[in-house]
């Protein structure tokens, strides 16, 4: 097997040394083939040079009958020419080789005495005559092919270290459009993929700093492409959905984050390499982040490695307190303070009533958060502001420094959430019908709602029938009291209308009869009243108000049975 391997190898490595081989020998023959152009008021000079790998510089120098000399140079990649558009061109006195990019792309890098004048997608070559440019023209045609070949086996890096190690070292210094990029891509240790860019902009008058901090799984690798304008040339890529997961430093302060990154390079070659390698870490990123993230079965496990990452934040003149207590049932504190107020907000919930399907991390107001919401967004969260009570809501953000700790606050949410409706334990699971009817009665208690106080019970009319049942609704307040009254049959309810029914600042629980028949009989301060097709409990405990939506249906499915 290892004798097999090494001579893989070594015919790999003898067929790229013959494709090299070959294509230098073109290049030899194409440099015998540039030969002095004399016409009626011109003298063309030019000759061919092998800068490295596929690239050629190609320099002509036209002097006029007047001495006025004009030099241009253009660099390309043979790899990169559409070989059915190498043709002869014919202008005046001149035979031209023309020579154009695939897919019109400018990436032919041109130079005017001396001085870039930015990229073409297009180039001529001067030929002595139609048999010199023919023979220039095979020539070009037949190295092509070897070209690619040669650009194929590149960048023999293959391995995520190699790939973070290479563009460390190939994220380089640059020049464009009379500005001058210092560029410095350093890997970060504290999580697998992060990367800071240094890019300090430099002009004749100002120097800029711009640090940006990112992961490379975030890199959506459809968006990497190349920037051309003017003189400059540069690698463009967003983030995957184009979330803002760039954190950003403007001279050492920072400014919030943004969803895209331009690297400077100095050529095509750059540029072209950066994205291949790209192109290539970011699946293995993607797998390291993946498996960096802790996978958890025991809650307490899963909430321990949630208040990990649930921070307190400094934002300069803003700071956030966040403290995470508690089970399944679960609490979030968060003080918002600044130089002129702090605000206290706390939320109260289960985990069971989150969506942990809907999960995700965003950026507002240059601040990222987690965010969640309850399933079908029922306002399930009981929220305080300083301590006092505030409503309901159903969804909430968790602020987070960065991406990476927003992403284990997102994952450690998801195995809460997934451990805690795993391991839900029915209350009533092992009641009979009539334990559930008495459990019904005798865990009613008595809400408060500002100075008003409702008073609400259950008990059965008929001890024979646990069918039928009444419930009194006593309301008092400042200004006097009501009574009501529903009896009804608990297999008249229908139990897909039953369901919680919450105010701004209030929680009940709404009932209505199959086909919404005014059926249950209604008695208001003791005088009968028209028949209704439902009643309302109010209550004060999300919890508490689970449990008599569960026994209910619980109750009205098993006698249907």
């Amino acid at each position: 097997m290892k004798y097999f391997l090494r001579s893989f190898f070594l015919v790999i490595a003898i067929s790229s040394f013959g494709q090299n081989a070959e294509f230098k020998s073109i290049v030899s023959e194409l440099q015998t083939n540039l030969i002095d152009v004399q016409t009626g008021d011109e003298t063309y000079t030019h000759e061919l040079e092998l800068l490295e790998h596929s690239v050629l510089k190609y320099t002509l120098v036209e002097v006029d009958e007047k001495g006025n000399r004009e030099e241009l140079t253009y660099e390309f990649n043979v790899a990169d020419l559409d070989p059915y558009v190498v043709r002869e061109e014919t202008k005046k006195d001149i035979i031209y080789l023309s020579l154009t990019v695939d897919n019109g792309q400018k990436f032919i890098k041109k130079y005017q005495n001396g001085e870039v004048k930015g990229y073409e997608e297009n180039m001529l070559m001067v030929t002595k005559n139609i048999d010199n440019a023919r023979i220039i023209k095979d020539l070009i045609k037949k190295s092509i092919p070897l070209a690619e070949d040669i650009m194929s086996k590149k960048l023999s890096v293959d391995t995520y270290p190699e790939m973070e190690i290479w563009l460390t070292e190939h994220v380089v210094n640059a020049e464009s459009s009379g500005k001058a990029y210092n560029q410095t891509l350093v890997a970060l240790d504290d999580f697998p993929g992060n990367f800071r860019l240094i890019q300090t902009e430099i002009t004749a008058k100002t120097s800029q700093e711009k640090q940006y901090i990112f992961n490379l799984a975030d890199i959506n690798i459809n968006s990497l492409k190349f920037n051309i304008s003017g003189s400059s040339f540069s690698l463009d890529f967003e983030t995957n959905r184009k979330q803002k997961l760039i954190k950003v430093l403007d001279n050492g302060a920072p400014k919030g984050f943004d969803d895209e990154i331009e690297i400077f390079t100095n050529n095509v070659e750059e540029a072209r390499d950066l994205k291949n390698i790209l192109t290539k870490a970011v699946p293995l990123a993607e797998d390291l982040v993946e498996g960096s993230i802790q996978k958890f079965e025991e809650l307490q496990s899963a909430l321990d490695y949630l208040g990990q990452f649930v921070q307190n934040i400094d934002y300069g003149d803003e700071s956030m307190e966040q403290v995470v207590e508690g089970d399944c049932l679960l609490k979030i504190t968060q003080v918002d303070a600044d130089a002129k107020s702090t605000k206290k907000t706390t939320a109260e919930f289960n985990l069971i009533d989150v969506n942990g399907n809907l999960i995700d991390f965003d950026v507002t107001s240059g601040k990222m958060f987690v965010e969640f919401t309850t399933k079908e967004s029922l306002d399930l969260l009981k929220m305080y502001e300083n301590d006092e009570f505030d409503g309901y809501d159903d969804e909430l953000k968790i602020y987070a420094e960065n991406v990476e700790v927003a992403r284990r606050i997102k994952a450690s949410l998801e195995d809460a959430i997934r451990i805690c409706e795993r391991d839900y334990i029915d209350p009533f699971a092992d009641m009979s019908v009539e334990q559930k009817i008495g459990w019904l009665t005798e865990n009613m208690e008595e809400v408060r709602i500002g100075d008003e106080t409702i008073t609400q019970t259950f008990e059965r009319i008929d001890e024979t029938d646990p069918e039928k049942i009444k419930l009194t609704k006593l309301e008092v307040d400042a200004k006097g009291g009501q009574e009501e009254i529903f009896e009804f049959n608990f297999t008249d309810i229908n139990p897909k209308s039953i369901q919680y029914k919450i105010g701004s600042k209030t929680l009940a629980i709404s009932f209505e009869t199959k086909f919404k028949e005014d059926i249950v009989k209604y008695y208001k301060d003791g005088e009968i009243e028209n028949y209704q097709d439902g009643f309302d409990l109010s209550m004060t405990d999300i919890e508490a108000a689970r449990n008599v939506i569960l026994v209910f249906n619980q109750i009205i499915a098993e006698l249907n049975e």
